[in-house]
């Protein structure tokens, strides 16, 4: 559930950034990235697309950096760039581009050295991500705003151009076909197994 919080710590940062300090360039996209990609690339459907996105959007969130007039988080300003940017990509993409299925970040680690807990966060994760990539893209963007980046309704409001009522029903549906999803999946699971 999104926290809301905002830290002084980040204000520091971000006013860095706004001064040009590398160090608050650097923690803003370190900060933000993650969930810029995600989005991204449940919109443009590829991996180096959704990487482009998000550098374009980096790109274009901190030359107008010095006119951010702080009236939203910096988080949601750059996600609705990145949200906007994905769609213009989107549109002047070829209609050829597919989601690659396999974009899960692979383990570093073989599964043979990890413990039990490990290995039943890292099936959880597995599951989870199987649901989420069966989301359309609107519905997969407001879940990953919302429990990712915990952003609130009238933020994802903001990022997507949507109204509030949109949202909540979008955001509704996505959890129960995501129920539905993850009970299928863990029933296959365990049929498999057995």
């Amino acid at each position: 559930m999104p926290s809301g919080k905002h830290s002084k710590r980040e204000d520091a940062l971000l006013e860095m950034a706004i001064q040009g300090s590398r160090i608050g360039l650097e923690y803003l996209v370190d900060t933000y990235q993650g969930l810029a990609f995600a989005v991204a690339i449940k919109i443009v459907k590829n991996k180096e697309d959704a990487e482009e996105v998000v550098q374009d959007s980096f790109l274009k969130a901190f030359a107008a950096l010095k006119n951010f007039r702080r009236t939203s988080r910096f988080s949601t300003w750059l996600y609705r760039i990145v949200y906007n940017t994905a769609l213009s990509k989107r549109k002047n993409a070829p209609v050829t581009a597919a989601l690659d299925e396999h974009l899960e970040v692979e383990p570093s680690i073989a599964v043979e050295n990890l413990g039990h807990r490990e290995l039943v966060d890292s099936e959880r994760t597995r599951f989870v991500n199987m649901a989420l990539t069966r989301l359309d893209q609107d519905d997969y963007v407001i879940v990953s705003l919302y429990y990712l980046g915990e952003k609130d309704i009238a933020s994802i409001c903001e990022i997507m151009g949507m109204n509030k009522s949109a949202v909540k029903m979008r955001l509704m549906r996505a959890r129960k076909q995501l129920e539905s999803d993850l009970g299928h999946l863990l029933k296959t699971e365990l049929t498999d197994l057995l």
